[in-house]
């Protein structure tokens, strides 16, 4: 009986746990629940905030986003919709929470902390009891003290074993909790298998109502066009009536900024014959004679050309 009044306690004991991962899968946030729990108690406080159900943060993503795209989309109306119907589940899953603790960990919880408690406490006194009857024994005097040493024990056996007894005894008891425990389980995936049934229901009617809309062709606008009128095609528009004469614009220029072109001898040439460089016959002035470098040396370069002129 003792081994299997540990085996029932390590039972519960792993139920338990078991059971709070079932109902809240979150590791941290489970912790960071119980700090939060532990601290009230210690302000005097009992106010506790619920845990977070995967549903509910499901819901108030698609609220959102269904929120954002507005009433004028079929997906933001089926967003609302889906956010409606996993806020219901969320609410199935805490009453789910409710239900198994009331009549599944509040029981076994109570067991442990009762009967298996009362079992460990005159198991632990038996064994006080018998060591003290085996140092008595050693002396091998049947004294008084030696026969109360008996008698103790004796009580302590009966005790612990009656206590054992009823523990393993009232499997009844433990079967209907655990009964308790898949009838809230059951309850739980039937309203939420109805409400998800709704909610197929509603997104059919949402394709439906999506795939009869007749399709609108988008015609795209342009960028500038659409804030009044296009700069582009007013300064088109004005630089397609100028008239641009070149060459009344390069008669105009002055001389070094003229329009010129090369001829055949590489001398440039006005086009209107106004001015030219070279050997030209409509040249306006002389050209000037190349003076001799003997006309520098005073008055025998003035001989040398009044005799160049005589025999010429």
């Amino acid at each position: 009986m003792e081994r299997k009044i540990d085996v029932t306690n390590e039972l519960i004991t792993a139920l338990v746990n078991g059971t709070n991962e079932y109902l809240q899968p979150n590791p941290a946030t489970r912790a960071k629940m119980s700090a939060m729990t532990a601290m009230s108690k210690v302000r005097g406080t009992t106010k506790t905030s619920p845990y977070p159900q995967t549903e509910g943060l499901l819901s108030e993503t698609m609220m959102k986003y269904g929120t954002s795209l507005g009433d004028d989309t079929e997906l933001g109306k089926a967003l609302k919709d889906c956010a409606e119907s996993y806020r219901q589940m969320a609410d199935i899953k805490y009453q789910l929470e409710d239900v198994v603790k009331h009549n599944f960990l509040d029981p076994i919880t109570h067991l442990q902390n009762t009967e298996l408690k009362e079992v460990n406490h005159h198991r632990t006194k038996l064994s006080g009891r018998r060591l003290d009857y085996d140092c008595k024994k050693r002396k091998q005097n049947r004294d008084e003290e030696m026969i109360q040493a008996e008698e103790k024990l004796e009580e302590s056996k009966k005790l612990a074993e009656q206590a054992m007894f009823n523990v393993l005894s009232n499997d009844v008891e433990q079967i209907s909790q655990l009964k308790a425990l898949v009838e809230a389980q059951i309850d739980f995936h039937q309203q939420t298998l109805h409400t998800l049934e709704q909610l197929k229901n509603q997104l059919g009617y949402r394709v439906k109502e999506a795939s009869t809309k007749p399709f609108r062709e988008h015609h795209p606008k342009p960028v500038l066009t659409a804030r009044g009128h296009s700069p582009i095609g007013d300064i088109t528009s004005s630089t397609g009536n100028m008239n641009f004469d070149t060459n009344s614009m390069s008669s105009n220029a002055p001389p070094p900024y003229s329009a010129s072109s090369s001829n055949t001898n590489g001398t440039a040439t006005n086009t209107n014959d106004t001015w030219s460089m070279g050997s030209s016959s409509t040249a306006t002035g002389p050209i000037p004679a190349k003076i001799d470098q003997s006309s520098s040396n005073g008055g025998g370069g003035g001989k040398a050309t009044s005799k160049r002129r005589t025999n010429d």
